[in-house]
């Protein structure tokens, strides 16, 4: 039996990649960039070339449990000594997810930096530095929406979920595949509300929640009367979402397909500002909200285009520091009295904490 005890193994792989990535298996390629969430086989150990001056049908991996410390590559800026986890790309990142790679032992000041990383193996010490990690796993909420969900002004039974429906169609179940929950209204000219929150709010604010969800509107209506929030608040309301006092939101108004970003501790209130980016009518995007600094919370949009996340609004800071109690995730799509049409819809929605 033949063995490696170098900790650098050279595997087959047709495709070019960066040199530094986080790579995985790939059964065309032989090799691919990892994911945010993939445990990855180790990091390239150099440019991959397979045409041309240094072309090789094999790349040289640093195994994931070699001795010593790692290049990698940072997919946005970091500080000296930040935890780091696996993102898009093959590239690492200071948001947490359930990959924690390692410490930074080096600052990185943009995308694509190349930076020197400690590896921790969960278990191996890794909870000293991050307390989420160890015995005591952090808090994974997931709900994909598989089932048959009640029509409109039939309350949930046995889930975490509670519905709040005003007029219109409400929060009913599509026919779509994997589950997907649909809020819409009719054309009648009246106040509507159709939102989806969790009454015990379950996440503290101050335990480094991380919301993410992916939606789609399939009617974005015709009147500016018509709202679309959705994110961490610590309440509900009845057909107000403005009126909420803690709340940190991507929001779309009737008519447009812009997305908005926006917060509200109770203290420091940031309006409804454009992240540039600009949803396409019947297709899925995720949205991810990080909150794992209070003081500058961190929005994501990924378009499902190839490219992953990508920070929106990075140049306004959403400070929610002064935020008390729990959270719950929700989902509040409203309209004031206007025969607005609406249809938005939730594939999946999971929230991710340390726990207390």
């Amino acid at each position: 039996m033949q063995v490696n005890a170098t900790g650098i193994k050279s595997f087959a792989c047709s495709v070019e990649l960066a040199p530094y990535l986080r790579v995985t298996y790939d059964a065309t390629n032989g090799l691919a960039a990892a994911g945010p969430e993939v445990r990855e086989l180790g990091t390239l150990r150099n440019r991959h070339i397979v045409s041309g001056v240094g072309a090789s049908e094999k790349a040289a991996v640093v195994l994931r449990n070699a001795q010593g410390t790692v290049k990698m590559v940072a997919a946005g800026a970091f500080s000296l000594f930040d935890p780091v986890y696996g993102a898009e790309g093959g590239k690492i990142d200071d948001t947490p997810n359930t990959n924690f790679i390692g410490i930074a032992l080096q600052a990185a000041t943009a995308d694509g930096d190349h930076i020197e990383v400690l590896r921790f193996a969960a278990g191996d010490g890794a909870s000293a530095v991050m307390p989420h990690i160890g015995e005591a796993p952090g808090i994974n909420f997931f709900d994909d929406f598989i089932g048959d969900y009640p029509a409109n002004a039939t309350a949930l039974t046995e889930s975490p979920w509670t519905k709040v429906e005003t007029n219109g169609l409400g929060v009913i179940s599509s026919d779509e595949a994997n589950g997907v929950l649909k809020f819409s209204f009719d054309s009648a000219t009246e106040a509507a509300t159709a939102a989806l929150y969790m009454q015990n709010a379950p996440f503290d604010a101050n335990q480094n929640p991380i919301f993410e969800c992916r939606l789609g509107v399939f009617d974005e209506g015709d009147d500016a009367a018509l709202d679309i929030n959705f994110g961490m608040a610590n309440d509900t309301h009845a057909d107000d979402a403005d009126s909420i006092t803690e709340s940190i939101f991507f929001h779309l108004d009737g008519n447009d397909l812009s997305v908005l970003c926006e917060s509200d501790d109770g203290t420091t209130e940031v309006a409804a500002t454009d992240s540039t980016v600009t949803l396409t009518v019947n297709v899925y995007a995720r949205f991810k909200i990080d909150m794992t600094d209070l003081s500058d919370v961190k929005f994501y949009i990924d378009l499902e285009a190839g490219a992953g996340y990508t920070r929106v609004l990075s140049g306004t800071t959403f400070d929610v520091s002064e935020l008390t109690g729990t959270l719950t995730p929700i989902v509040h799509v409203e309209k004031t009295s206007n025969d607005s049409l609406a249809d938005v819809r939730v594939d999946w929605i999971r929230v991710r904490s340390e726990r207390g």
